[in-house]
C-alpha cells in the first residue's frame, strides 16, 4: 500500500497536471476581468445603439466556451488542455440573443402587448339541417 501511495505522490504526470491547473487558475481570473469590460461595453454599445454589437457577440461565446473548457479541465472532466494548448473556440454567436425592438405603434408605447400574429376567431358550430337529419335516425 505504501508503494502505490509513493508511486502517486512522484508520478510527474499528477505533478504537472497541477502545474497546468495553477496556469489554468491564473487564465480564468483574467477572462473573469475581460468578461466584466465585454459586459459593460455590450451595455453601453446596446444602450446607446439599440442593439448588440455582433463581433463581441462572437467574442463572448467564444470566450464563455473558453471559460467552459477551463472548468473542463479543473474539475478533472477532460484531460484536454484548453487554449494556449489547443486552438482557440471558434463557434458563431447563436442561441437565444437579446435583441431590441422599438416601439411599432401607439399601443406598444403606452405599454400594450400586441404580436404580429393575427386574430383567430373561432366560432361556435351550429349543426346544418343535414347533421341533425343524420343523428335522428
Amino acid at each position: 500500500m505504501e508503494e502505490v501511495m509513493r508511486r502517486r505522490l512522484t508520478s510527474r504526470s499528477i505533478w504537472s497536471r497541477a502545474l497546468y491547473m495553477v496556469l489554468f487558475a491564473i487564465a480564468y481570473t483574467i477572462t473573469e476581468t475581460i468578461i466584466f469590460f465585454l459586459v459593460v461595453f455590450q451595455f453601453l454599445v446596446t444602450l446607446l445603439t439599440g442593439s448588440a454589437n455582433e463581433p463581441l457577440l462572437r467574442f463572448g461565446t467564444n470566450l464563455s466556451t473558453y471559460v467552459y473548457q477551463i472548468l473542463q479541465f479543473q474539475t478533472f472532466n477532460t484531460e484536454t488542455h484548453p487554449f494556449p494548448f489547443s486552438d482557440w473556440p471558434n463557434e458563431d454567436a447563436r442561441g437565444d440573443r437579446w435583441r431590441a425592438s422599438e416601439p411599432r405603434d401607439e399601443a406598444d408605447q403606452a405599454g400594450v402587448e400586441t404580436t404580429d400574429e393575427p386574430e383567430v376567431i373561432v366560432e361556435p358550430h351550429t349543426p346544418s339541417d343535414d347533421e341533425s337529419a343524420t343523428r335522428d335516425s
